[in-house]
């Protein structure tokens, strides 16, 4: 990645901020980082939208949580990373419901570049992926509606072809997706019943 990367970070501590620079330097990583310390100055540094946010847990009057919440509604297509010492239970949620791209702790910032380029390498494969569809739905015949026909049976995908395709088959060939296959706790009576006692 040579174009320079445009970092937003929330964090009070200038000796904090500066350990990340020096780290993300040392990374060889070429960037730009605007620290905010307040909420205005936060929401500031939303336009334009940067590449991606870093932020603080706790700061007197704002926290990371809040800033998390203010990047969904207006820039949720941009990675949020916590950098923090403090973990908490809802940041591990947030990361887990795929809200947040990842969390790195201030004492290990050897690993921040790394999360910061895997954040920025998903973010753009969903946004490539999310143009796939929309180029797919205005390419259907008789499709203004944007939604995808699909088979309430057996959940086979109509194509632009009129043919209907597996699933599996047609999210690899449109989005380069690919499934693996399991059976959820709701299926597995229906195709392992446990047999009545003789």
């Amino acid at each position: 990645m040579s174009q320079q990367i445009k970092i937003l970070y929330l964090e009070d501590d200038p000796a904090d901020a500066a350990r990340v620079e020096k780290k993300l330097s040392e990374s060889g990583m070429i960037f730009s980082l605007k620290r905010a310390d307040t909420r205005e100055a936060f929401l500031s540094g939303l336009e334009p939208a940067p590449d991606v946010i870093l932020s603080d847990h706790g700061l007197p009057s704002f926290d990371g949580l809040t800033a998390f919440g203010l990047v969904q509604e207006k820039c949720p297509d941009v990675p949020f990373i916590f950098v923090t010492n403090a973990l908490t239970r809802e940041m591990e949620i947030e990361k887990l419901m795929g809200g947040v791209a990842d969390y790195v702790r201030k004492s290990e910032l050897d690993y921040l570049s790394v999360a910061m380029r895997h954040a920025m390498r998903e973010a753009k494969e969903l946004q490539w992926r999310r143009e796939r569809v929309k180029e797919f739905l205005k390419s259907s015949p008789n499709n203004e509606t944007g939604l995808l026909p699909i088979c309430s049976s057996c959940k086979k995908i109509r194509n632009k072809n009129n043919e209907w395709q597996p699933l599996e088959s047609f999210f690899l060939e449109h989005l380069n997706i690919r499934f693996t296959h399991g059976i959820c706790a709701d299926c597995v009576p229906k195709y392992f019943p446990i047999g009545k006692p003789s």
